[in-house]
């Protein structure tokens, strides 16, 4: 029985480690399992994702709240050229976390974005922080 489990158990790492993908971040390139696929650029408070061929571009923006402990971080992304955005404060994208998910929901495909996919990916992350703010 043991040994019908660590089969089972080596089998889905074995899958998992095939699907996952690996993302670097070099030279102003994102490589994608050693593919150019997007280039970026950016400092501590924003990121500049874009499409090797120049046309779409999304933002990744880290906005600080308030002073000491009553502050507070989120993010924002925003998809440029759809002029669609969301904002997260429970879930903190890094630039490789933001493409790992990007990946993962298929809004990122073949290194192009699928404009299909934006709506639910924003329905699925967007926690509407600014919008809680401008009413505080």
């Amino acid at each position: 029985m043991k040994i019908i489990l660590l089969i089972a158990l080596t089998s889905v790492c074995f899958v998992g480690s095939i699907n996952s993908q690996n993302i670097k971040f070099k030279k102003g390139k994102v490589l994608i399992d050693k593919v150019e696929c997007l280039d970026y650029d950016g400092d501590a408070n924003n990121v500049e994702l874009i499409t090797t061929d120049g046309e779409q571009t999304i933002f990744l923006k880290f906005i600080r709240t308030g002073v000491g402990h009553n502050g507070g971080l989120y993010t924002k992304v925003i998809f440029v050229e759809q002029e669609k955005s969301f904002t997260s404060k429970s879930y903190i994208f890094s630039r490789k976390l933001l493409v790992k998910k990007l990946l993962a929901a298929e809004v990122l495909k073949n290194c192009a974005i699928d404009e299909s996919k934006i709506d639910k990916f924003i329905l699925k992350y967007d926690e509407g922080i600014e919008d809680s703010l401008i009413r505080h």
